[in-house]
């Protein structure tokens, strides 16, 4: 068996804890190898943009910041002191 290190948020790592103790004699190792093989049989393909959309906005901002020069007027310039 090949060792693989992985990242994992936290709230994640909850998941598959919580999936573990509900299993009776599984480790999460287990469970994360039964996903990961039940993902790469599956040939469902996943739309970027719909699994983005409620991202999407969460970050508004001024529209005209790459063309207005006046945005970047100041910017490297050293402010008085």
């Amino acid at each position: 068996m090949v060792v693989k290190s992985t990242k994992l948020l936290s709230a994640l790592d909850a998941l598959v804890r919580r999936a573990a103790a509900a299993a009776a004699n599984r480790s999460s190792s287990a469970l994360m190898r039964d996903a990961i093989v039940r993902g790469l049989k599956t040939s469902e393909v996943i739309d970027t943009h719909l699994a983005l959309a409620r991202f999407i906005g969460a970050g508004e901002a001024p529209g005209n910041r790459s063309t207005n020069k006046n945005y970047f007027r100041d910017s490297g310039r050293q402010r008085a002191r």
